[in-house]
């Protein structure tokens, strides 16, 4: 049986991993066209069925319809890290080779929307004043900011996925630990 789960955890984790790389794209992409934007909220909520539908595809097959809470919980955080490992590699590749401007233009997409936001605060007048420092000190802060590298995005997203994964876990493993 535990190389059944072994199979299916790697056999699901491919198409997974291939939506987390469309996920980046979306949200990379989405400084600079604003309806991308949008996609941001239904696609984690897409995460979260796909995990809903994969363990209980587990149970329902490999598992004889029972699944332990422990047991759902764990095979959901591997799924995350496997196909975080895909998005790592590709988001790597992507950063270091294939567009290797991408993570400054993403930097400068940042600081320029921190001032357009500070823009609009100082044309509130005294309703914002109370944070206009603190925008200011925020893009200050920002600008001094290097940028980060490939590597170091590549290993910050692989962690938000199992973190994710995680948090996630704990609400689907009690729902779908027993068949109902």
């Amino acid at each position: 049986m535990g190389v059944a789960i072994n199979q299916y955890l790697m056999r699901t984790a491919l198409p997974l991993g291939v939506y987390f790389i469309t996920e980046y794209l979306v949200r990379n992409y989405s400084a600079s066209h604003i309806m991308l934007g949008l996609l941001n909220l239904p696609m984690m909520l897409l995460t979260a069925i796909a995990l809903y539908f994969a363990i209980k595809k587990l149970r329902n097959t490999i598992m004889e319809g029972q699944i332990s809470g422990l047991m759902a919980w764990t095979f959901g955080v591997q799924l995350m890290f496997f196909a975080g490992l895909i998005e790592a590699a590709f988001i790597y590749i992507f950063n270091e080779f294939i567009v290797p401007t991408n993570l400054v233009t993403v930097h400068q997409q940042l600081i320029e929307q921190s001032e357009w936001l500070l823009q609009m605060l100082q044309s509130y007048g005294k309703a914002s004043a109370g944070l206009v420092p603190t925008f200011e000190q925020t893009i200050e802060l920002l600008k001094q900011t290097p940028v980060i590298s490939p590597i170091e995005t590549a290993i910050q997203m692989l962690s938000n996925d199992i973190f994710y994964g995680m948090i996630l876990m704990a609400f689907i493993a009690p729902i779908v630990k027993k068949k109902q």
